[in-house]
């Protein structure tokens, strides 16, 4: 409606006009109709009326009776009968044919003025039929047959009378689908006028309806809005939702809306890279709705993201066909980056086959030729079919053709001397003619036929032996390709088997296959064993292992540890710790410490993340922080031995890092003070007994004296008063120079002794009668 109405607001001098047309066409119609009203008016009021001109046929059907009637006029009474008979059908199937059309209701009202105008043919047919009935009468009784004439004549009464009554029911009908037709054209007639109102009150309703229809897309817009955060709260609650993920991506798919889609596809995609079906799902959505460039932009992610995934390559090369139509090089340039980057992959014949089809339809049989070489030279699912369809291969074209002009030559050469030296072998013992010419005796078509099948023959004999070769790699390397069941990355975990295969054939291919080999059999083994760390740090120590300066392999480790620490394991720390150690080996320490960081904040009581943390900024001498980390996590500490442990810790480096006793000491009684509990912090008290020790000169006296404290605080149980007590009587005994003070200390001593064997006895009395 909207549309309709938007249209007739632009063009208002067109719409006057088609409203004129209407009423032309009304007023045409309503002229009909009152001819019609008048003609049954006339026929009802006369009983039947002789219309001589009429289009439709009357005017033949008039003067058929009339031969009928003088054939009756001759005596022919029997065939008045049946002629009465056949009259008495017709006008039976005419009666039928009236109540059938009266029976058909259509509201269009050219149907119904055709209804109507055989209705009346239908009748006057009838009105005919009757006159020519009197004219029978009269010359029957001319005939002397009035007996059957009365009978005939009571007859035709009857079905006159059954007539009229149906006249009357049509009249009924009629004046009933007249007053509808009425209505109809009365409504029109105001429709029209409303149509025909002022251009402001037009454009005012209009307006209403393009405000109408604007909110009503807003709701729809709003509605879908709505749909989609559903879609997206469920995987923010959830990253690891993977089913959630590919709902979202289904709904972003039929949205229409590019920028929601693009936000979708991105967010998953950094998640799951590995999911090659997706990126090629993104780069055919940026193709249908999107940019050329940013096709292109997905498909480099996908193929940077996961390059062994042939299925990617070829539904890219695909594209780039395309795409590129005209620019064989350019096709050609990518088809080697897929060859280079997956061709050494056990099942990618298919995109060998691909590439071999693009150079035939290019005429390009050299590069062909070269093609096949590399293939045969690969271990392959097909390796087998492979070699055949090379021999095929050779033997269809001509050796020029897929050979390079020097290749082509160098053969010939060689097979011409064979052939030489085995005419030479064949004409041994003859004399020849030395006025004969051999060549022009040689038939040429036959010699170049014999040329060709050698070449052919040469070509292929020479690659046999690195077919033979190639057998005996898939042959050792078979048994566990079979065994893999999901090269293809998912979520759910593998089966153990699974798993073992993989590090059995892993270790083979180490053992026995070259450097690239073993890297692409490690990525394929990464794409199904993504979510396995122990798989990415075997890589790593493999790679490791090589001790290498070359910079590929330095890149291809960092490459492989921001791929499992930033993608596939970010928050498990055994690898990420490595990592870091990695990093800060290279010297990037920020790097380290922002791993650390990241660390820790995952998983915040972790000891061993905290010590790495601290020793790394100890490492890199940055000592304020290492004070502020050990700061941070005393204070934060979820548990007294932790606190207590890390301010050892942190005494002990500023004592002997930092070479301030005092401060150690500070730190040790602040810690004791805060426990107020002498067993729980004893392991405290007894390194601030270490830390005063090593004063140079040693305060005997202040050692003593802190030891007393201890001995005389609150909260010391008789167990700790024994062991501090005896832990001054060493003291004393290695460097104490008063007797008097070292007999003090042992009489101290056994009176804590005596208490703690009392306390002792006390306990297992109790323990006995309970």
């Amino acid at each position: 409606m909207s549309s309709k109405s938007e249209n007739l607001t632009e063009n208002p001098v067109h719409t006057e006009e088609v409203y004129d047309e209407l009423e032309k066409l009304i007023s045409s119609v309503d002229a009909e109709e009152k001819e019609l009203k008048m003609k049954m008016e006339k026929k009802n009021s006369n009983g039947t009326e002789n219309k001589p001109q009429e289009s439709n046929g009357l005017a033949d059907l008039k003067n058929e009776n009339e031969l009928k009637n003088i054939n009756e006029l001759e005596g022919n009474s029997v065939v008045m009968k049946n002629e009465n008979g056949n009259e008495e059908k017709k006008s039976d199937e005419d009666d039928n044919h009236l109540e059938f059309k009266d029976s058909q209701n259509n509201s269009e009202d050219g149907k119904e003025e055709l209804e109507l105008s055989e209705m009346i043919v239908c009748d006057e047919v009838a009105g005919d039929s009757d006159e020519d009935d009197n004219k029978i009468e009269v010359e029957a009784t001319n005939a002397n047959d009035k007996d059957k004439y009365e009978k005939d004549t009571k007859k035709i009464k009857k079905e006159t009378k059954e007539k009229e009554s149906n006249k009357k029911k049509y009249d009924k009908k009629s004046d009933s689908k007249s007053k509808d037709r009425s209505r109809k054209e009365d409504s029109k007639r105001v429709d029209k006028k409303r149509s025909r109102t002022p251009s402001k009150e037009r454009s005012s309703k209009d307006s209403s309806l393009k405000k109408r229809s604007k909110t009503i897309d807003k709701e729809k817009e709003s509605k879908k809005l709505r749909e989609l955060d559903k879609f997206w709260q469920t995987v923010r609650d959830d990253p690891s939702d993977f089913i959630g993920w590919t709902y979202l991506l289904q709904y972003v798919d039929g949205a229409k809306n590019i920028e929601a889609a693009r936000e979708a596809y991105d967010a998953f995609l950094d998640l799951y890279p590995y999911c090659y079906g997706y990126w090629r799902k993104y780069a055919d959505y940026e193709r249908k709705n999107g940019t050329k460039e940013n096709c292109e932009k997905v498909f480099d992610r996908g193929l940077k993201a996961i390059p062994l995934s042939v299925d990617l390559w070829i539904h890219y090369m695909g594209y780039m066909k395309s795409a590129y139509p005209d620019d064989e090089d350019m096709i050609r340039e990518q088809f080697e980056r897929a060859v280079e980057a997956c061709g050494i992959e056990f099942r990618s014949d298919r995109l060998w086959d691909h590439y071999i089809k693009f150079e035939l339809e290019c005429k390009q049989y050299s590069r062909v030729t070269d093609i096949y070489e590399r293939l045969i030279a690969t271990p392959t699912h097909g390796f087998l079919n492979n070699f055949e369809c090379f021999k095929d291969y050779v033997k269809k074209y001509p050796k020029n053709k897929i050979l390079e002009a020097v290749k082509f030559l160098e053969l010939r050469k060689e097979v011409l001397a064979e052939i030489k030296e085995a005419d030479a072998k064949k004409n041994h013992g003859r004399k020849i003619d030395s006025g004969s010419d051999s060549d022009e005796m040689a038939d040429p078509m036959e010699q170049r036929t014999k040329e060709e099948n050698l070449m052919k023959e040469k070509m292929i004999a020479s690659r046999i032996v690195i077919h033979k070769n190639t057998a005996e790699m898939v042959a050792l390397r078979l048994p566990y390709e079979e065994m893999i069941k999901r090269p293809y990355f998912h979520v759910k975990p593998l089966e153990r088997s699974q798993i073992r295969n993989w590090k059995e054939y892993l270790e083979f291919e180490i053992g026995h296959g070259s450097y690239k080999r073993i890297v692409v059999l490690f990525e394929r083994c990464l794409i199904a064993c993504a979510l396995y760390e122990e798989f990415w740090t075997k890589y790593v120590s493999y790679l490791e292992s090589l001790e290498s300066d070359d910079q590929e392999v330095k890149d291809r480790i960092e490459d492989i540890y921001i791929r499992a620490c930033t993608v596939h394991h970010k928050n498990k720390p055994g690898i990420n710790l490595t990592w870091a150690l990695h990093l800060e080996n290279n010297g990037q320490y920020d790097k380290a410490a922002q791993i650390l960081d990241m660390l820790d904040s995952v998983s915040p009581d972790k000891k061993l993340i905290i010590q790495r943390r601290i020793n790394l900024e100890r490492r890199r001498n940055c000592n304020d922080r290492v004070c502020e980390l050990y700061e941070h996590y005393i204070s934060t500490a979820n548990s007294s031995l932790t606190s207590i442990l890390l301010t050892i810790k942190y005494a002990r480096f500023v004592w002997k890092m930092l070479h301030n006793t005092d401060r150690a000491s500070e730190i040790l009684l602040a810690e004791v003070e805060k426990i107020n509990n002498v067993q729980k912090s004893s392991r405290l008290l007894l390194q601030l007994i270490e830390i005063k020790m090593s004063d140079n000169p040693m305060n005997i006296s202040a050692i003593v004296k802190l030891i007393d404290s201890i001995l005389t605080m609150k909260s010391i149980e008789v167990e700790q008063q024994v062991i501090f007590a005896q832990r001054k009587v060493e003291f004393l005994e290695e460097f104490g120079k008063d007797i008097l003070l070292i007999n003090r200390a042992s009489t101290e001593l056994k009176r804590y002794m005596k208490t703690y064997n009392e306390s002792e006895k006390k306990s297992e009395v109790i323990d006995t009668k309970t």
